[in-house]
């Protein structure tokens, strides 16, 4: 279990590095400040203003940064991705910023659950083994409960009954089956 711990930390030092180094080869105008996350309004302004500039002349750069960023900030579940979205749309314009935002926050949600899954599951099973009890037992109930609430209306469509039916069961088997 340590050793899903480490890798997990090892995971992001290394996203952190490279972002790092990202980061550091690009050069905000003449000023050569760091970059960093935006906490507010206002340092999202001066962000902004700084990187359009390089944005203009630079655009692939530009976009690779706020990319890996973007799919950061959303991998290790960051707060903040609401001042990325805001920073898309001064950068990239507002078509392309959404769009651009819809696709990163997809990704980086499928990275953050793959994260969660192949090193966080287990560590969280072992020490709080109660809460996934009770959580897992909420599911179930709620699972069904739906089949419940759902089967009786099924005999008014008879071609419909047996697939809602087999269905509901094998999600039901397969569920318990896993846990």
């Amino acid at each position: 279990m340590w050793r899903r711990l480490a890798g997990l930390l090892l995971v992001f030092a290394a996203a952190t590095a490279g972002l790092w180094l990202l980061s550091s080869r690009l050069s905000t105008g003449q000023a050569r400040r760091p970059l960093r996350f935006p906490s507010d309004l206002e340092e999202l302004r001066e962000l902004a203003e700084a990187l359009r500039d390089y944005e203009r002349q630079h655009r692939g750069a530009a976009l690779a940064l706020f990319c890996a960023a973007y799919l950061y900030k959303q991998s290790f579940a960051i707060p903040g991705s609401s001042l990325l979205n805001v920073l898309a749309g001064a950068l990239f314009g507002p078509w392309t910023g959404l769009v651009l935002c819809s696709a990163l926050t997809s990704v980086g949600a499928t990275f953050c659950y793959l994260l969660s899954g192949a090193f966080g599951k287990q560590f969280i099973v072992y020490y709080f083994p109660d809460k996934v009890a009770l959580l897992q037992g909420k599911v179930l109930h709620r699972i069904i409960s739906s089949v419940c609430r759902q089967e009786p209306f099924c005999h008014k469509s008879p071609l419909w009954m047996p697939f809602s039916l087999g269905t509901r069961c094998s999600n039901c088997l397969q569920w318990l089956w896993q846990h």
